[in-house]
């Protein structure tokens, strides 16, 4: 049975871009297109890691993982941020993440951490 991962963005582009690097690996995904969704559907989708854009409208990242944490989910967490600013990425390891990638990023670097994310769970 295949992992199922969280891909939270509101940019469909890259949400398409990661759906399809992450399916060639075999995971499947689920797809939100905003933080309010993500932590809405976080429980129906039951995935066993979230990969979320910390930059969105209406509800950033951090405070999508910050509500998602205060439900109780401990699954693993990787922030996908195009800002390489190490207050933003300590923001979000203290809102509940577990690891920062700064995009763009090779598409095996990200699956090599989210595939030892997973191991570690």
């Amino acid at each position: 049975m295949s992992n199922r991962i969280l891909v939270v963005d509101d940019d469909v582009t890259s949400l398409d871009i990661v759906d399809v690097i992450l399916e060639g690996e075999g995971f499947d995904v689920v797809r939100a297109t905003n933080g309010q969704s993500a932590v809405d559907d976080v429980e129906k989708a039951k995935p066993d890691l979230i990969l979320i854009d910390l930059m969105m409208p209406h509800m950033s990242g951090q405070e999508a993982i910050r509500q998602i944490r205060s439900k109780g989910i401990q699954v693993p967490i990787v922030a996908f941020t195009a800002l390489d600013d190490p207050s933003v990425h300590k923001d979000a390891r203290e809102a509940g993440c577990d690891i920062v990638v700064t995009k763009p990023c090779k598409s095996k670097d990200l699956v090599r951490g989210i595939q030892e994310l997973l191991t570690k769970a």
